[in-house]
């Protein structure tokens, strides 16, 4: 079971060119397919609060970064903000948030507190809270200055250059990922069609009984129905496997939902799909208190699923799906 579900995780986050993420250390960055990333600096694992350092920028040549400081913890927010890079105060950055838990840097100030952090160690927001690990920092930011495609120019972060932000190229566009026509959910079959689950073959646990959950059937188009069938239950991650078939459960195969690297699968953990959107979805947590993994949806489309929206996390080091930044983005219409 936790062979399958580590492999499943690899499949789903694997990355194509345009949308990646990355981990340097203390590190990680994940970039969408518009080429915006986000960068997050973690304290070390295990660490009672955990504080972090989130840098997002989008990819558009003039746009600057944004840094946002979060000191959440069981304790609340800090009375006294401190902000230091291995004890020296940060030039420009004066705290200014007393009694808030999340602080959102200007440009100025963000600017001041990279320049600050790159050839640093520790970050220190607040007196006898964890600092925010530097390992792996300047890696971090060199990498998403390459996503962007910014090295070499005066826009880089880190991998500097002189040329002009012109050199920079405009962001791709964000791909159109429109529905099919909406369909009636009236009539449909209550279970899977006898033999339909032998098609899963050894996807699929066969000692699972019917009456311990409720399969997922929907009509996506005339004549073409989702059938989902719990295949692996674990103690927090559910993985279910997905067959397309007609209204008599005829011309049964295997769903094919599309990764970015082009490849498909037909194993999904933790599923919802709503009908009145066309959208099937999934949550996977990395460890039990999901603060890693990925989000993801795909819409069908009349004829196929498409990826249409994915958040993923790859460092299990303390944030909430909430604060999980996007690696593949789209627009209805």
């Amino acid at each position: 079971m936790k062979a399958m579900i580590a492999a499943l995780l690899g499949v789903l986050m694997a990355t194509s060119a345009q949308a990646a993420s990355k981990s340097f250390q203390d590190w990680t960055v994940v970039c969408d397919n518009t080429r915006e990333c986000s960068a997050f600096g973690f304290a070390e694992e295990g660490a009672d609060d955990r504080p972090f350092l989130h840098v997002q920028r989008p990819a558009a040549a003039g746009a600057a970064p944004v840094a946002r400081l979060v000191l959440a913890s069981e304790s609340g927010a800090p009375t006294r903000w401190a902000v230091r890079v291995d004890g020296k105060p940060v030039a420009g950055l004066a705290p200014k948030a007393e009694g808030d838990a999340d602080v959102v840097l200007t440009p100025s100030q963000t600017a001041a507190l990279l320049g600050a952090i790159r050839n640093g160690k520790r970050l220190t927001l607040a007196p006898g809270r964890s600092d925010i690990l530097l390992t792996g920092a300047a890696a971090a930011l060199r990498w998403m200055d390459d996503q962007q495609q910014r090295a070499g120019t005066l826009t880089a972060l880190v991998a500097k250059g002189p040329g002009p932000a012109s050199a920079v190229p405009a962001p791709p566009p964000v791909p159109l990922v429109r529905p099919g026509p909406a369909v009636s959910q009236s009539n449909l079959p209550e279970k899977l069609w006898p033999g339909m689950r032998a098609k899963l073959g050894e996807d699929c646990d066969a000692s699972l009984s019917a009456e311990d959950y409720d399969p997922i059937i929907a009509r996506l188009s005339p004549g073409v129905i989702l059938y989902g069938e719990l295949c692996y239950r674990g103690a927090y991650n559910e993985i279910y496997g997905f067959l397309l078939a007609d209204e008599k459960g005829g011309h049964v195969r295997l769903a094919q939902i599309p990764n970015l690297d082009g490849a498909t699968t037909h194993l999904l953990m933790n599923v919802g799909f709503d009908p009145e959107t066309q959208t099937l979805s999934n949550f996977e947590k990395g460890r039990g208190i999901a603060d890693c993994g990925g989000a993801y949806s795909w819409v069908w489309d009349g004829k196929a699923f498409r990826i249409s929206d994915q958040l993923e996390m790859p460092a299990c080091r303390g944030l909430g799906a909430d604060e999980w930044p996007q690696l593949f983005r789209s627009r209805p219409r």
